[in-house]
């Protein structure tokens, strides 16, 4: 059977990680966060583009053992881009691995009333406050286009029962 790669796209605050953890559950999956990555491989993160580019190095290195091993994993990252989602495409499609792209919605002000209350103040960049660095985010937020099938969740209802059942519908 093929390994799966669950990739979740969504506004800071719509439930991203919820899901992950409630997909680990259902599926055995092992979870790919940047936020625990970044928190474990950097004392004091500077979110300089060198501090990316090695925490998206790593996360990558460790999403293609996993799929070359034929284990099942969830990227737990920054998605909203077609261009960081393509490259994640394109590496599953080397490794013979299914993609699922969950695209986590909620109201703008309802991701925004969440991160500002929730945010972990050690995953924010100096002199950045949690709102313009939401706002910056959610700029760039590029939907699924038609030839990205996904499944579209309702970020105020994660649940097991909810996304075992949006699992069973997309086969």
């Amino acid at each position: 059977m093929k390994s799966t790669l669950h990739l979740l796209m969504g506004l800071p605050g719509a439930g991203k990680s919820t899901l992950s953890r409630v997909l680990h559950e259902l599926t055995d999956a092992h979870i790919l966060s940047s936020d625990d990555m970044r928190k474990k491989i950097f004392i004091k993160p500077c979110f300089s583009q060198d501090e990316h580019d090695k925490l998206y190095e790593i996360l990558d290195h460790n999403l293609e053992h996993l799929l070359e091993a034929g284990k099942d994993a969830i990227y737990d990252a920054n998605l909203n881009r077609r261009i960081h989602r393509d490259e994640k495409y394109e590496l599953a499609g080397n490794l013979d691995a299914r993609v699922i792209l969950w695209w986590v919605d909620v109201p703008k002000a309802l991701a925004k009333q969440r991160r500002m209350s929730e945010q972990d103040h050690a995953l924010l960049p100096e002199g950045e406050t949690s709102e313009r660095m939401f706002e910056r985010i959610a700029l760039v937020l590029e939907e699924p286009t038609a030839d990205e099938p996904c499944i579209k969740v309702d970020g105020t209802k994660i649940s097991k029962s909810y996304i075992k059942e949006l699992l069973a519908n997309f086969y």
